[in-house]
């Protein structure tokens, strides 16, 4: 399958598969991680692919997102248990993987890991997070901050986000904790 098949045909399940409004946000993440995979000397192909497909699995039930996890053999992070709709990621990563033949791994780790991130996120990984985190149909985010984000290299938009989750969620998850930590220690070193 050429690379404008599989786009097509990606679209076309997602456009079956999702609202329209969270259709539109896979859209948006895609371009963005486009824009931004090319900026940091990464393939932009590759990130269009991991933003429209971030979200594949993001609006099945609770429930066949757990099942769907425990038929592939994986065990959950706790948090993940506590909150199942947290397993769209590895779903939709799945996804990915067995019905559109994507097999790069930093590709897959990127759709997995979306939601809390992990400690050395490859940077495709970290192009998602940033893109789904400001694409523009997210309103809780102003043009001041996004503004703020593009300037800034990828760890630093990375750490500047996981700053503003923290600030707003109060605790981040451990998972995410460790790659606030790993992602400040780096930026300190470099200063």
């Amino acid at each position: 399958m050429s690379e404008v098949e599989l786009e097509s045909s990606i679209e076309s399940y997602l456009r079956l598969t999702l609202s329209p409004k969270r259709f539109i946000h896979s859209l948006n993440t895609a371009e963005w991680s486009r824009n931004l995979a090319s900026r940091f000397d990464m393939d932009p192909q590759k990130g269009y692919w991991i933003g429209l497909l971030h979200d594949a699995a993001r609006e099945l039930p609770p429930e066949e997102l757990l099942q769907r996890t425990k038929s592939l053999g994986i065990q959950p992070d706790p948090i993940e248990l506590e909150n199942p709709i947290l397993l769209h990621g590895l779903i939709s990563a799945e996804i990915a993987r067995s019905r559109f033949g994507i097999r790069e791994e930093e590709l897959l780790e990127a759709i997995r890991h979306h939601t809390l991130g992990k400690p050395s996120l490859h940077p495709y990984g970290k192009v998602l997070y940033v893109a789904d985190y400001i694409e523009p149909s997210r309103t809780f985010v102003d043009d001041t901050f996004r503004a703020t984000i593009l300037s800034l290299s990828l760890d630093e938009m990375l750490l500047k986000i996981l700053e503003e989750e923290k600030r707003f969620r109060k605790n981040l998850a451990p998972i995410t904790q460790e790659m606030y930590d790993e992602l400040r220690g780096r930026i300190l070193e470099r200063a």
